[in-house]
């Protein structure tokens, strides 16, 4: 083996390594969105979430990071733990993309509501680390009775 393609083969192991652990970065921030979530924590979302975030809601409603983090740590919502499902990531250079589902359950001022979504979550890597940049998730109509 040439000093060249030995360079150029530990180049690609390096990089099939570094996407490896993005790969298992972006899991662990999927899983962890998904607790913040549930328990309303506030912290996490201020750490995790780019300044420039955005949510596109099942409805078509459209909410800053700001408007997020309020809507989730108003008092009288109450959210059931839950495990997002059928989770697939994406990396790209600087760049990935999650997409799931997920069936959530809550209490709103003492009303109960269940939300089954498919979501999208886009993520971009910064000097501090990977950063939540937008998110879009679209309802599941029920199945149609036969």
């Amino acid at each position: 083996m040439t000093p060249r393609t030995l360079l150029f083969a530990a180049l690609l192991l390096a990089a099939g390594i570094a996407r490896a652990g993005a790969f298992e970065d972006i899991r662990e921030m999927n899983r962890d969105l998904s607790v913040a979530t549930w328990t309303g924590d506030a912290v996490w979302f201020e750490q995790n979430l780019a300044d420039e975030y955005v949510l596109i809601a099942p409805n078509g409603d459209v909410r800053t990071k700001r408007e997020f983090i309020r809507e989730l740590t108003t008092s009288g919502v109450k959210m059931d733990p839950y495990e997002p499902m059928d989770v697939h990531v994406r990396v790209y250079s600087g760049a990935a993309i999650v997409t799931g589902r997920l069936v959530q359950r809550f209490t709103v001022s003492g009303i109960r509501y269940a939300r089954d979504v498919r979501y999208t979550d886009v993520y971009v890597k910064r000097k501090s680390g990977w950063q939540l940049v937008s998110g879009h998730s679209s309802a599941i109509a029920p199945a149609a009775k036969r």
